[in-house]
């Protein structure tokens, strides 16, 4: 039987029915499944508000299916179809995990001083130096690309820093080459529609801090020093919540606010939560499309992004607006479990 993790509730306000639940500090939480997976040859099936946990020397292997797995505050492994990969070490001081087959999407949106994230496949150590986008294809012929951020590759006696748009190719020698980072398929896409839709659910929990007047002080919650995985009932998933005065654009160029920034949004957009992509009248607005002078809902391209990837919402096969990619309301509602896998879409 599959243990699930306790979760520490941290009440915000005393007259809130609200609160933000934040998990304990270690990387592994199994966050939204779909389709067939398994944890150590057992089906893994979240109930809402319970996640597992891949523990140290346990093996994630999908079939037909996908998974989401959350790392360390604000870093996300979306783990492909046919695909597993085996948990090192857990803790979010020095997490390290094994890709064993198939593939795998590392999306990290904060990477404090004092954490590591190290991915291995094939003999291969790549350590995430940055914040940024980074993927790993373990079969034959095994390669790392990085579409966002900056990689220590180790391996074969060779180490290499690879930067956005280089990709390392394994072997008895590394290659290290150029590749297009607006080169996308089914799981790119799959990423960044998950990606969406945390990004809704950020906005979500960020306006109810705000409301109950929690700003996230300096080492609140889990990921001291840094922001936290915060979870919203309504929408029965976690989001990352940056700490302080803090936001930021993660690498699909969907915006993250901490409680503190969020006042800045307007009022309309999703549902009640207000727009997860703030319109601005500046054309130095993340939103503002240069090559048009036109503003749109959706982020714009990587010309703009604080921190874009260069994956354009075109590319990404996510609408242009913010009821383009299958909208909030349906995309979400159950956004951890098993069963929203026909709500989220698994596009090819």
């Amino acid at each position: 039987m599959l243990k699930r993790l306790p979760l520490v509730v941290l009440l915000i306000g005393a007259s809130s029915a609200w609160a933000q639940q934040v998990i304990s500090a270690h990387s592994g939480v199994i966050h939204f499944v779909e389709g067939q997976v398994t944890l150590e040859g057992q089906p893994v099936q979240p109930k809402f508000a319970e996640f597992p946990d891949v523990k140290n020397g346990q093996i994630l292997a999908t079939q037909d299916g996908r998974a989401e797995v959350l790392l360390n505050p604000g870093v996300i492994l979306r783990v492909g179809e046919n695909s597993s990969f085996k948990m090192l070490s857990n803790s979010r001081l020095d997490t390290r995990l094994e890709v064993l087959s198939g593939e795998v999407v590392v999306e990290v949106g904060e990477l404090l001083s004092s954490n590591a994230i190290t991915l291995v496949s094939g003999g291969v150590h790549m350590e995430l130096v940055k914040k940024g986008l980074y993927r790993v294809d373990a079969d034959d012929p095994g390669k790392f690309r990085v579409y966002e951020g900056e990689a220590r590759v180790t391996g074969a006696d060779q180490s290499l820093l690879a930067r956005k748009g280089r990709q390392v190719v394994f072997g008895a020698v590394l290659d290290m080459n150029a590749f297009d980072v607006k080169e996308m398929d089914a799981l790119m896409r799959w990423a960044a529609r998950r990606s969406e839709y945390l990004a809704e659910a950020n906005v979500s929990s960020a306006r109810t801090a705000a409301s109950s007047g929690y700003l996230g002080g300096s080492g609140s919650g889990y990921g001291m020093g840094g922001g936290s995985w915060a979870y919203n009932p309504w929408f029965g998933m976690f989001t990352y919540m940056p700490n302080g005065n803090n936001m930021y654009y993660n690498a699909f160029g969907y915006p993250f606010y901490s409680p503190s920034t969020v006042a800045f949004l307007p009022t309309t957009g999703f549902g009640n939560s207000g727009s997860a992509f703030a319109l601005s009248n500046s054309a130095t607005s993340p939103h503002y499309n240069s090559s048009n002078g036109t503003y749109s809902m959706a982020p714009r391209p990587s010309e703009g992004a604080s921190s874009g990837s260069g994956v354009s919402a075109a590319s990404r096969g996510v609408g242009g607006s913010s009821s383009g990619s299958g909208s909030s309301s349906s995309g979400t509602s159950s956004g951890g479990h098993a069963s929203s896998g026909a709500t989220s879409g698994r596009g090819r």
